[in-house]
């Protein structure tokens, strides 16, 4: 198998990546890593994680479906009709488009569809997400929403692991980051459980983000310095305790 990057991997290439002056941002182009943590940068808040997934699970797109408070920055992506277009519940769990071409009824069952149809074997797992007019969806009726998932893929490996391949436009590594993982975690849980019966040997495999532009915002950039410190202090130890480490073996 080939090396993928941790999450702590990521974390201290942001700390050192330059800051883009366009943005003032931290970015990473082109980054990808195993997300097998709730967060990359900061607590996890629970009550917000609950309610976004009940949000993410109800299939809605309207922000007064979703228990309050709401954030600024949801309120800010609505439209005049206070719906926004990054509702991943709305996109996959069966909706009509908005431009008046339906997308198909259940983009989630399509996604268990291939596997019980195709077999575990299927490459042919997969939910687009971004729409094809996402340039004329981002403002429509009023909203600032430019989708940043591009679409979700589903790999069942020789060994009966299920597998979430997320490929992202854009990410924030603090706020986007845990919202994100919240709900494919949730997701991946769901496709297990629909695919139970006709395949019990499948298992639990990994999530994996590629990301074609990760970053962090000026606002984070200590929250940011100081969990790097924490990693960087973590394999300062762990070198400590096994000189081996030192001599050039990975950690």
């Amino acid at each position: 198998m080939l090396h993928k990057n941790t999450i702590d991997d990521v974390v201290l290439a942001l700390q050192a990546a330059p800051i883009d002056e366009r943005t003032g941002n931290k970015v990473l182009y082109s980054v990808d890593w195993i997300a097998d943590q709730p967060s990359m940068i900061g607590p996890v808040n629970q009550d917000w994680v609950r309610r976004e997934l009940a949000w993410f699970n109800s299939g809605s797109d309207k922000l007064e479906d979703l228990e309050g408070p709401v954030p600024l920055l949801f309120q800010a992506c609505a439209g005049a009709d206070g719906k926004v277009n990054s509702a991943y519940g709305h996109i996959l769990f069966g909706v009509p488009s908005e431009f008046g071409e339906p997308l198909r009824v259940g983009l989630f069952l399509d996604v268990v569809d291939a596997f019980l149809k195709e077999g575990l074997r299927t490459r042919h797992s997969v939910a687009i997400i971004s729409d094809r007019s996402v340039h004329e969806l981002s403002t429509f009726k009023g909203r600032n929403d430019f989708i940043c998932t591009n679409a979700l893929n589903f790999m069942v490996d020789a060994e009966g692991h299920l597998h979430i391949i997320a490929q992202m436009r854009s990410m924030d590594a603090v706020f986007g980051y845990r919202a994100d993982y919240s709900m494919w975690d949730n997701l991946m849980e769901r496709v297990l459980n629909y695919l139970a019966l006709p395949f019990p040997e499948l298992k639990r495999g990994t999530i994996t983000f590629q990301v074609a532009n990760l970053h962090v915002y000026p606002r984070h950039f200590a929250i940011l310095e100081d969990v790097a410190l924490d990693i960087d202090e973590a394999l300062q130890r762990r070198v400590w305790l096994d000189p081996a480490i030192g001599k050039g073996q990975a950690a």
